[in-house]
């Protein structure tokens, strides 16, 4: 008999039945299950699971029409042969040789650093006060006018229309509402000859930079500034000329006469939300025409930037055909899409769709004609104005309680746009040790070091987002804040009393415990999170990818909660006495030092 463990996740978004059909699959295919193998019967398999013996008797008979397990009369069900080769060919292959020194090393062209700080950390939402911008929380997410969206595109005349090989030509439709819905916001006029659509900012700047980009060239860029668009422009051997950034946007000044194409967020400037001053626009045109410049504009205000006014777009005031126009599809309205565009003019854009040929092809059709539709249907709009109301409400939160919990510790410009605070603290403060102290009580913040490329003073300053939390939490979580930076600023050790016994006894402790998930945070500042099993064991995953996991066991010993990793922290058993505080954990050693702290979650594997 098969002696698999199954882990469901019954409190997960896939049902169960789902989630114990891939994992048959998956062990099917590694080898954990073998050909011929007998699978448990359905009602021990439910009862070991705690769940419905109907749902494992689906879950099998889907298996058995898949090819995968196979039934036999009166004797069970077992693991299929007939699909052995076919999903695991390799498996009776010789392990392939060790290299002492891969030969492909040599010629690597280029190592790409990707920027995995710009990622929310799994399982961000988990957190009690994530300030993240581009993290969404449920609340944001037009999912009912998503599915009606999803639902016309599967209509069998459209369906019929889309799924058909239209060659490297976009979604007429999609086109067109962007140029009737989308472009007219920003002041812009556009034939759907002088519109690409591609997938999202980084395809965009990708083949702007190989169109345009040549090993030296030089390309002025704002600092701080986008992460992604910078490593794009080293890989392609530009000559970066940095500009800096200040509350009236991008510096416009002599250092552009060097250049030969400048990057620029005008509207909301990335990171900081700054507005590019009207004279610097006027001066930025001016200057691309004497000085034979090319601008590219990426409009995060249509990108879901959520600038305070509307203003025209960059192109809009352009009178030299010198500014290419790129957006995304509103980021908050559909994280997961990638779509986005470009608006030049027509004979550029037919040469842009070449090398799109070349380097990616179209954008998915499918996901071309749910977004026309879901502009078309009018709840593109309808969504994206409430969604304005909502996060202009939290931004204003985030402000007032800055400006009550820290009003002589950090600084912010009120007249910022989009959907995040740039904050600037003491001197003294180090954001990056900040952002890792307060992760640890659940407050998500963004060191502001990653936006720049050059030595700069950044050390201090950090970036707080809203897209994350609801405006109810914003004001608890400042005051979490506000307490690690007092301790940062005024440092001071962390100590148990032993005469006041302020941990929480062994048995209560067991019982909370037991089924908890925690989060917590490196020394280095890596999120990892533990799944506190009640059967007394521990599963660890860390890093930004949950790219390094580990196992062991915890058990308790009179007040000492107790764990043991078998790779983490040398496979040495550590004890610790244990004081919650609400959702806030922290851990002590037997000196009565604090040890580390985060969040915890009772119940979560319940």
């Amino acid at each position: 008999m098969a002696d698999v463990v199954f882990y469901l996740d019954h409190g997960g978004p896939l049902t169960l039945q789902t989630q114990l059909r891939q994992r048959i699959i998956d062990s099917v295919v590694s080898g954990n299950l073998e050909p011929g193998a007998r699978m448990p019967a359905s009602r021990r398999l439910a009862g070991d699971l705690g769940i419905a013996r109907n749902t494992v008797a689906l879950v099998y008979q889907q298996l058995i029409a898949d090819g995968y397990l196979t039934g036999r009369e009166r004797s069970g069900v077992f693991v299929s042969d007939a699909l052995f080769e076919a999903v695991r060919p390799g498996r009776d292959r010789a392990d392939r040789p060790v290299i002492a020194a891969a030969p492909w090393r040599s010629r690597l062209q280029a190592v790409v650093r990707v920027d995995v700080e710009g990622r929310p950390p799994p399982s961000w939402e988990l957190n009690p006060y994530p300030f993240l911008d581009g993290a969404y929380d449920a609340s944001l997410a037009p999912g009912p006018e998503w599915r009606d969206a999803v639902r016309s595109t599967l209509n069998a005349r459209e369906f019929a229309e889309w799924s058909q090989d239209g060659g490297e030509l976009d979604d007429p439709r999609l086109v067109h509402e962007i140029r009737t819905k989308i472009l007219p916001r920003r002041g812009l006029q556009a034939g759907s000859e002088e519109v690409l659509v591609v997938g999202g900012r980084r395809e965009a700047f990708s083949l702007l930079v190989r169109a345009f980009v040549g090993r030296g060239a030089p390309v002025a860029v704002e600092e701080p500034g986008l992460p992604d668009l910078t490593q794009i422009l080293r890989l392609q051997g530009a000559d970066l000329i940095h500009l800096p950034v200040d509350s009236e946007g991008m510096a416009v000044d002599d250092r552009l006469a060097a250049a030969a194409l400048v990057f620029v967020t005008p509207a909301c400037q990335y990171p900081t939300g700054a507005r590019l001053a009207p004279s610097r626009c006027r001066a930025l045109l001016e200057r691309a025409e004497t000085d034979d410049l090319l601008v590219i504009e990426y409009d995060l205000a249509a990108s879901g930037g959520f600038a305070a006014q509307a203003s025209p777009a960059l192109r809009s005031m352009d009178r030299s055909g010198r500014v290419i126009y790129v957006a995304d599809l509103c980021d908050v309205l559909s994280p997961g899409l990638g779509l986005g565009f470009i608006v030049a003019d027509a004979e550029l854009i037919r040469e842009l769709r070449r090398l799109r040929t070349l380097v990616s092809g179209c954008a998915p059709r499918a996901a071309q004609r749910t977004a026309a539709f879901f502009l078309s249907l009018g709840h593109y709009d309808a969504n994206l104005g409430r969604q304005h109301r909502v996060l202009r409400e939290r931004l204003n939160a985030l402000r007032d309680a800055l400006n009550y919990h820290l009003p002589q510790l950090v600084a912010i410009d009120p007249r910022s746009n989009g959907s995040a605070m740039w904050v600037e603290g003491p001197p003294d403060l180090s954001a990056r040790q900040l952002a890792n102290e307060a992760a640890k009580r659940g407050v998500l913040i963004e060191p502001a070091d990653r936006f720049y490329s050059t030595p700069s003073p950044a050390a201090n300053r950090f970036r707080m987002g809203v897209t994350g939390i609801p405006t109810d939490r914003i004001r608890e979580g400042v005051a979490v804040l506000a307490q690690v930076v007092k301790s940062l600023t005024q440092p001071g050790l962390d100590r148990l009393d032993p005469g006041e016994r302020a941990w929480m006894p062994g048995e209560p402790l067991r019982a909370l415990m037991s089924g908890a998930k925690l989060l917590c945070r490196t020394v280095y500042g890596d999120p990892y999170e533990v799944d506190v099993l009640p059967d007394g064991r521990l599963v660890g995953r860390a890093g930004y990818a949950h790219e390094d996991c580990d196992v062991g066991a915890w058990w308790m010993e009179g007040d000492y909660w107790c764990r043991r990793w078998t790779e983490w922290s040398y496979g040495e058993t550590a004890r610790f006495l244990t004081v919650v505080e609400g959702d806030q954990i922290r851990w002590y050693r037997d000196d009565h030092l604090l040890f580390n702290r985060g969040i915890l979650k009772p119940n979560a594997l319940a």
